[in-house]
C-alpha cells in the first residue's frame, strides 16, 4: 500500500532527527507531511535542509492554537494516499518501519507499530513503565485495543469513515478514534512487530509531570464517552483504594531514595499520574452527572 507519513510538530529541533530516519528508509512513505503548529517559520530551515534527501517531504501551517488532532487532521486532509501513517516529531523510526506498516495496511484497518523505550531513553528514566506497546496495541482499559498516536497507521477509508480524530480532545486523541473506528466497523487493531518506532520520554520533571497528570485525566473523558459501549467507569472510590494509596507512595518513596535527576523524573512522572486519576475520576463523575442533567434522568 502506498503511504503518507504525517508528523505533527510545534518546532521542536528534534524533529530532524525523525526526518533523517525516514530517509534512511530503504522504502519511504511516498508523501511525508509535517504540520506545523507552532511559532510561524519555526520549522522552515529544518524543513529546507532535508528537501533535497526528502522530495516527497511538504510542510503545512496551521493556528498554533490547534490540538494535535486537528493538525493530524490537516496532514491527513493533504494525504494523497490510502495509507495514513502518523508519527510525532520527538521520537525516531527504525530501519525498515515504513515497509513493515504498509504490508501490515495491506489486510488491516488499523496497525499499532512497536514502541521501543530503549535507545532514546536512559536505563533510569525507564523505570516503572513496564510494557508500553512492546508486544502487542494497547490494552490496558479493559476495552477495546488501541494504538498510542506515535507509532498508528490507518486506512483512509476507515479514518473517514468516523470522522478523523476528535479536535476537541487534547490528550487521548488516539485512544478516542481507534475505538470509535473499531465501533464503526473497522477491523481489530493489527500489531506490525517488525514496525519499530524509538520512543523519547520526558527527561525533566515538571514536562513528565503535566503529561502524565493529563493522560490519567483524559481517561474521564474516555468514560463519559465510552461508558455505554462497556468500558468500566473509574470512581473516586477506585482511586482511593489501597493499590492506588501505594501508587501515591512510590513517588515519595523515590524522591527519598533519589540518587540522580532521573530519579526526580520518574517519581514527577507517577506523581503525575495518581493526582490525573483523583482528578479525573471526579470530572468523571462531574461529567456522568451532566449528561443525566441533560437526558433528564438527573432531574
Amino acid at each position: 500500500m502506498r503511504t503518507t507519513a504525517i508528523i505533527a510538530t510545534v518546532g521542536r529541533a528534534v524533529l530532524a532527527e525523525q526526518l533523517a530516519a525516514l530517509a534512511e528508509q530503504v522504502t519511504g512513505p511516498d508523501q511525508i507531511v509535517v504540520v506545523h503548529n507552532g511559532v510561524p517559520g519555526a520549522v522552515d530551515a529544518v524543513i529546507d535542509r532535508w528537501r533535497d534527501a526528502l522530495p516527497v517531504l511538504e510542510l503545512i501551517e496551521v493556528p498554533s492554537d490547534r490540538t494535535v488532532a486537528a493538525a493530524r487532521n490537516a496532514g491527513a486532509q493533504q494525504a494523497r494516499f490510502d495509507g495514513l501513517l502518523f508519527l510525532d516529531d520527538d521520537d525516531v523510526v527504525a530501519p525498515g518501519y515504513t515497509a513493515a506498516v504498509a504490508a501490515a495496511l495491506d489486510g488491516a484497518d488499523i496497525v499499532a507499530a512497536h514502541i521501543d523505550l530503549d535507545a532514546l531513553n536512559r536505563p533510569r528514566l525507564r523505570a516503572g513503565w513496564g510494557d508500553m506497546q512492546s508486544h502487542g496495541p494497547m490494552t490496558h482499559h479493559d476495552f477495546l485495543p488501541w494504538s498510542s498516536g506515535c507509532a498508528l497507521s490507518v486506512r483512509r477509508a476507515a479514518f473517514d469513515q468516523v470522522g478523523g480524530f476528535d479536535e476537541s480532545l487534547t490528550v487521548t486523541e488516539d485512544t478516542d478514534l481507534c475505538w470509535r473506528m473499531q465501533l464503526a466497523g473497522a477491523r481489530p487493531v493489527v500489531f506490525a512487530a517488525d514496525a519499530v518506532v524509538h520512543y523519547r520520554l520526558r527527561d525533566r520533571p515538571v514536562p513528565a509531570f503535566r503529561q502524565a497528570r493529563q493522560w490519567a485525566m483524559g481517561e474521564a473523558e474516555l468514560t463519559a464517552r465510552f461508558e455505554n459501549f462497556g468500558l468500566r467507569p473509574r470512581s473516586i472510590r477506585d482511586a482511593l483504594r489501597w493499590k492506588e494509596i501505594r501508587r501515591w507512595a512510590r513517588p515519595v518513596s523515590t524522591v527519598v531514595t533519589a540518587r540522580h535527576r532521573d530519579d526526580l523524573v520518574v517519581a514527577s512522572r507517577s506523581l503525575g499520574g495518581c493526582v490525573g486519576r483523583l482528578q479525573g475520576a471526579r470530572r468523571g463523575n462531574q461529567l456522568v452527572r451532566r449528561v443525566e442533567v441533560r437526558s433528564g434522568s438527573g432531574r
